[in-house]
């Protein structure tokens, strides 16, 4: 229930905040929503005048440190991986646009497309969950386009395990039919077959920023107010270039 969930966050920010604790990190739930709640906004900003309060997202109107993940940048490095392995017709799918990094994705997405020249197709953009069950569904409706799209990326590797499920079962092979590229570099991404092309986010570097953020805006070295991290692409097996 994401109204429990946002309720019992509430309560926890309350709880730090009364135990005037040094700092406080934030990762997840409402630093993801692409529109910050105005309220949850103002209660940052009462936390924050007192406590450095860092998010692993964005808070817009809160006067909090940000550590944020390039989401642009993923995809960037996606697109123009499949771009430079000869395709054009790349569908995306999965996540929902109310996320953040779900949205800033779908709009570099677009963004990309134009930028190399390439067709943007609104039936090769499908919403989904972020699970396998969400992809192995969105795989089925593009392999029924009657322009079946020749690389396909996946809002995570999940999406992309339940793609390749959905493949699969129609004799469609990859990459030798379609190449398929995701995000996050899971213990997924080596335990499938092929094993993934995806955008890892060195999760261990993002937590020492955030540790590192943490503990010099308690001091008199303050760090900036938005950083980010760099994400880079993991090439393994499920991409090749179109026609080889």
């Amino acid at each position: 229930n994401m109204l429990a969930d946002k309720d019992v966050e509430v309560a926890h920010l309350e709880k730090l905040y009364a135990q005037r604790v040094e700092a406080i990190i934030q990762i997840g739930c409402r630093v993801d929503d692409l529109v910050t709640d105005p309220a949850y906004a103002a209660q940052v900003n009462r936390v924050a005048k007192t406590i450095p309060f860092i998010a692993s997202g964005k808070l817009d109107g809160t006067d909090c440190y940000s550590v944020r993940i390039d989401h642009a940048q993923s995809m960037r490095l996606v697109v123009d991986h499949l771009v430079s392995l000869g395709h054009r017709d790349i569908a995306l799918f999965g996540g929902e646009r109310r996320v953040q990094s779900t949205f800033e994705k779908y709009q570099q997405y677009i963004y990309l497309l134009g930028a190399h020249g390439l067709e943007f197709r609104a039936d090769y953009v499908l919403e989904g969950n972020y699970a396998d069950s969400g992809g192995y569904e969105c795989m089925n409706r593009l392999l029924l386009h009657r322009y079946r799209p020749t690389a396909v990326i996946a809002i995570n590797d999940y999406s992309a395990v339940g793609a390749m499920r959905a493949a699969f079962e129609r004799g469609i092979s990859i990459p030798g039919d379609i190449s398929i590229v995701s995000f996050d570099n899971t213990f997924l991404s080596e335990a499938v077959i092929p094993k993934l092309t995806t955008v890892d986010y060195d999760y261990p570097e993002f937590g020492k920023i955030l540790i590192e953020t943490a503990i010099r805006a308690t001091g008199a070295s303050k760090p900036p107010k938005q950083q980010f991290v760099s994400p880079h692409l993991v090439l393994r097996d499920s991409c090749a270039a179109f026609g080889g």
